[in-house]
């Protein structure tokens, strides 16, 4: 395969520019600066409300022979990764958006599926972590959802049996009942009593009425109940429990809910461990290999859930959880809520039967299911002349000081195993990887290690990393400094760059460079420094391509050449010739013919002719 080069267009919220306004604009204005791709920096969905939007997208590519494809939102909006209903809805509507204006505008208001972006990119994570042993970041007191975004717990919990009978047996359903239920009960024991306190009335009302159908005294029924209820509560109080829970979060938030995220990711990585050997759920052989949880509780050093109910989740375990968290938005059609605000905007468009035929071809489909579908409408068109829709995840940026590295999904590691399992699951490639050095670099995170992380494990990771975020590789967020040519940001893009490689960037798939968009340097326009930039990733390229070993780059990588015109032999002759120009008007010679000398060496003998102008010579 081959290299393009790319530039982000910027957000126009950040440099108020106005060739930010629109997103033809962004495309025109980013493709003037020497590239082959634009990377459109997206500030809310409603850029595709623009009048003749896709008409101006279509004429800029068309124009200026480019190709495109979308960075979009930030921020808990994009939180795929979290387990809170409010942010798990937000972040699904959203994802379900994207694709379904995609469609809409591309493929029904117009034929226009091969102007369809190349792909669209997310953070892999906008949440700091939880439950760490250390600082506890934690999420309570607001509704969770599974990954499938229900809110009944128990529901998820009952249909596996492995993760019901851990849930007993690490008295997990007694703690959800202290936490949930609002007891304020200090011990275990005292959580069973007040269970069997409860069912303890109901259950003797029903025995007692029943063998006093069966002609036993009213005396000798009471006192047989009593007996019968006490041994059947006492052994199966587990069973109440579920039932407990259920009826008390019922009255207080949902039917089976919990309200602390902890414990929801603490349940999500139970449950994928109890499934590890279910081909639909690879993610935790993919994390952890053969390892069982006890094994990894002694590798941790730190019991997940201890005797207390406290629960601790080693940054390993939250990342895998928050891989299948953003996993299940894909594999999740849209809420039902979020359809009927869909069919009520496209009502206002389209008549009855065509919206009916919409919803059904594609808006009532889960993100796995529309990206098959635009990518099979796209080759329909242009065959595999131009490459499938696909949605990338980009290593995290920082979001607030002091939190570097602390993200829920940040390694590339991580990254490449949700992308890989999201596969397996899926049968099909939709999800991908953007490898951004700075956002690494400003995490406190070392961009080398992380790509020989990726060469050790991930074989195949060629064809899920699709892009390299570039820029001199400042630990600052955001910088996106220009490059360079002959700097020690150019030299280290293409160590970096060098060593993807031998991962399998550029390799199976077409890799992309974006050089982000950052601030101008001493007033200089855009066209400046990211024309200056573009230069240096085009000379990066021309070297990646024949593989030169970074410690054996020779100066013509930094823009230093000895062929042509820039030989040695031809700028030593052009030194030579202007050796003197220093020199010019600081000399003063009285006589032209023969100089203040000529009487001396007339004196001595010489002719005239013989000095004339010889010193000068």
């Amino acid at each position: 395969m081959s290299y393009k080069i790319g530039v982000s267009s910027g957000w126009w919220g950040i440099a108020r520019s106005e060739e930010l306004l629109g997103l033809g604009s962004k495309i025109g204005a980013a493709a003037t600066y020497g590239v082959n791709f634009v990377q459109v920096d997206f500030e809310s969905i409603a850029e595709f409300r623009e009048p003749d939007v896709v008409k101006k997208i279509k004429k800029m590519i068309d124009t200026l022979q480019v190709d495109w494809g979308m960075h979009g939102e930030i921020g808990e909006m994009m939180a795929l990764e979290s387990a809170l209903e409010v942010v798990w809805k937000h972040s699904h509507r959203r994802l379900h958006q994207y694709l379904d204006t995609i469609y809409l505008k591309f493929c029904i208001e117009g034929d226009y599926r091969e102007y369809i972006p190349r792909y669209i990119v997310f953070h892999a994570s906008n949440l700091p972590t939880i439950a760490m042993v250390v600082e506890r970041f934690r999420y309570a007191g607001q509704l969770t959802v599974t990954p499938s975004g229900d809110l009944n717990w128990v529901e998820f919990i009952q249909k596996n049996e492995g993760l019901k009978r851990w849930a007993e047996r690490s008295n997990l359903i007694y703690f959800l009942i202290a936490k949930e239920g609002g007891l304020a009960l200090s011990s275990l024991e005292k959580i069973k009593g007040k269970i069997i306190e409860e069912v303890y009335e109901e259950k003797i009302r029903e025995k007692f009425e029943k063998l006093r159908k069966e002609g036993i005294s009213e005396e000798e029924a009471m006192r047989r109940a009593k007996e019968e209820v006490e041994r059947e509560v006492a052994t199966e109080v587990e069973k109440y429990a579920w039932e407990f829970f259920r009826n008390i979060t019922k009255l207080r938030f949902s039917e089976g809910a919990i309200t602390h995220e902890d414990i929801a990711y603490l349940i999500v990585a139970r449950y994928l461990y109890e499934t590890r050997d279910d081909e639909k759920e690879p993610l935790w052989r993919l994390f952890f290999n053969d390892k069982t949880w006890e094994d990894l509780e002694r590798e941790f050093g730190v019991q997940f859930l201890d005797k207390n109910g406290e629960v601790r989740l080693p940054p390993q375990i939250v990342a895998l959880v928050a891989a299948r968290y953003i996993i299940g938005h894909f594999s999740e059609k849209n809420k039902e809520e979020f359809l009927l605000e869909e069919r009520r905007e496209l009502e206002k468009m389209f008549p009855p039967d065509e919206v009916k035929k919409i919803e059904e071809e594609f808006l009532n489909k889960s993100p796995f299911e529309k990206l098959a579908i635009l990518n099979n409408l796209i080759s329909k068109k242009v065959g595999n002349s131009k490459g499938k829709l696909m949605i990338l995840f980009e290593n995290p940026e920082i979001t607030r000081a002091g939190e570097e590295g602390l993200q829920r999904l940040a390694h590339a590691i991580d990254i490449y195993r949700m992308v890989k399992a999201a596969e397996k699951i899926a049968n099909g490639t939709y999800l991908g990887m953007v490898f951004d050095q700075e956002h690494y670099l400003h995490n406190n995170l070392d961009p080398l290690n992380e790509i020989k992380s990726l060469q050790k494990e991930a074989k195949d990771v060629g064809k899920f990393l699709l892009v390299f975020h570039v820029g001199a590789p400042k630990p600052y967020h955001p910088a996106h400094q220009p490059i360079d040519i002959g700097s020690e940001a150019q030299y280290w893009i293409y160590k970096y760059a060098f060593e993807l490689r031998k991962a399998g960037f550029g390799k199976e798939n077409e890799g992309i460079f974006i050089f982000e968009r950052g601030g101008a340097r001493g007033g200089q326009y855009p066209a400046q420094f990211i024309g200056q930039s573009a230069a240096a990733l085009r000379i990066i390229v021309d070297f990646l391509e024949k593989e030169i070993e970074p410690e054996k780059l020779p100066p013509e990588f930094y823009g230093i050449s000895f062929k042509e015109i820039l030989s040695e032999d031809r700028q030593l002759a052009i030194i030579k010739e202007h050796f003197f120009d220093p020199l010019k008007g600081l000399l003063q010679v009285p006589e032209e013919e023969y100089t203040f000398l000529s009487r001396k060496a007339i004196e001595k003998g010489k002719r005239p002719e013989e000095w004339r102008k010889e010193e000068l010579k």
